[in-house]
């Protein structure tokens, strides 16, 4: 019987994926032959802004980038109940939880590989992205697709996570899973990151988050004035909020290597200066066609901050 977030599980195919043969109740008589799944996913680099608007709702703007994780999945039949070998327990639990929705709890072993070019920790929603990455390659493992609302519902019931799964930038309450806004956009951005070192627990940091009257009524203003810079499409404004929203992240907390950050690029000719509100990152926004030797130039004058690194937005082929 399927779990009942399969409600929202579909099948690709009206012919189930040669995988789906491990399933007693799909193909009692034969055992599966070993079967690959391949799946990818991005990060997005902190978000554009996070808080708490004043009806409750946290949320965050995500900022899609070109850091990847790769998850390929070995299907193999076997004798008793299914069981996942993962490098990683939420990665794992995924998997678990998808063999559980599709029925498949006997004759299963999945064993799970992961590779990405993002650090862990960081803000970066590496851990989301490697959550993501196992979907993808279940979905293409199984011929199955699950909606967005259920991959919400999957990963809420695991950490707080950043929307991935949607393919632009989107308001979203990462804390309970649920969209607040599509926003239909990405904005065009290089991005010259600075990595502080260290890492920090997303799962700690939203456990202790706590606004005032006062940083709620900021924090909704930020909300709206996103939205409307999103709705023009205007990269620009998008990177002024993101600039106001570093800004009172390291006035609520303190945090050193933003505060350090903006003290440099004031004077700099950027568009804004980009949070990852729960990790050691920070991000310096530049137009997408902007050249090499502005790159260049911009990082040597924030290299003494960390190590640092470039990527630039994902946006959709026009």
């Amino acid at each position: 019987m399927l779990d009942p977030l399969g409600a929202q599980l579909s099948w690709r195919n009206p012919e189930p994926a040669p995988a789906v043969a491990a399933l007693a109740h799909l193909a009692p008589e034969r055992p599966a032959a070993p079967a690959l799944g391949r799946g990818h996913a991005c990060a997005s680099f902190g978000e554009i802004a996070q808080g708490r608007r004043c009806d409750g709702e946290d949320f965050l703007i995500t900022l899609p980038v070109a850091l990847w994780s790769r998850c390929r999945i070995r299907l193999e039949p076997i004798v008793g109940p299914s069981r996942v070998e993962a490098p990683l327990p939420k990665s794992r639990g995924v998997a678990e939880k998808l063999l559980h929705m599709l029925g498949a709890e006997h004759g299963i072993r999945l064993r799970l590989a992961l590779e990405r070019d993002m650090p862990i920790g960081k803000g970066l929603s590496s851990s989301t992205a490697d959550m993501l990455a196992v979907v993808r390659a279940c979905q293409e493992l199984f011929g199955a697709v699950l909606s967005e609302d259920t991959i919400s519902r999957l990963f809420a019931g695991i950490e707080p996570h950043d929307p991935l799964h949607y393919p632009m930038s989107v308001a979203y309450n990462h804390r309970r899973g649920r969209l607040l806004a599509r926003l239909d956009y990405v904005p065009d951005f290089h991005i010259v990151g600075v990595d502080a070192g260290g890492m920090i627990c997303t799962e700690r940091y939203n456990q202790c988050l706590d606004f005032s009257p006062t940083w709620i009524d900021l924090y909704q203003g930020l909300y709206e004035r996103v939205l409307a810079a999103f709705a023009r499409h205007d990269d620009a404004a998008i990177a002024r909020c993101a600039w106001h929203a570093a800004e009172l992240h390291v006035a609520r907390t303190g945090n050193r290597l933003l505060r350090r950050l903006l003290a440099q690029v004031d004077g700099m000719d950027v568009l804004g200066v980009l949070p990852t509100h729960s990790g050691t990152c920070g991000g310096i926004l530049l137009p997408g066609n902007v050249d090499a030797a502005k790159l260049d130039a911009v990082q040597a004058q924030v290299q003494h901050l960390g190590r640092v690194f470039r990527t630039h937005t994902l946006r959709p082929p026009p």
